[in-house]
């Protein structure tokens, strides 16, 4: 699986470590699906956003997956989620080369 791996600049804190590193994949349908679970996502389209963004973190530091919810990313900064969308944007685009570099294998 492809993976795009980074630092956040603020961080989140969570039991009185800040966390910076990021290991994020690629949005999957179960990720929409799941987060339009969660009530307050089906009412919020940022909110629905951040839920999906949970699904899609692999890790956040060393805050246990199960942890990584979208109320928990409501903590981050600006500056982080300006990060984040980054880390995003060269995950698509390293899929993108890796999906038309095996096309036709």
């Amino acid at each position: 699986m492809i993976t795009e791996k980074f630092t956040l600049p603020d961080g989140i804190e969570y039991e009185g470590k800040i966390h910076r590193e990021v290991e994020i994949r690629p949005q999957k349908v179960r990720d929409s699906i799941d987060a339009m679970e969660n009530e307050r996502a089906q009412t919020n389209e940022a909110y629905l956003g951040l839920a999906i963004l949970a699904g899609q973190i692999l890790c956040l530091g060393d805050i246990p997956k199960e942890k990584i919810t979208a109320e928990l990313l409501m903590e981050l900064s600006d500056d982080d989620m300006i990060e984040i969308n980054q880390g995003l944007a060269r995950l698509r685009n390293r899929v993108k080369s890796f999906r038309e570099e095996n096309k036709g294998k």
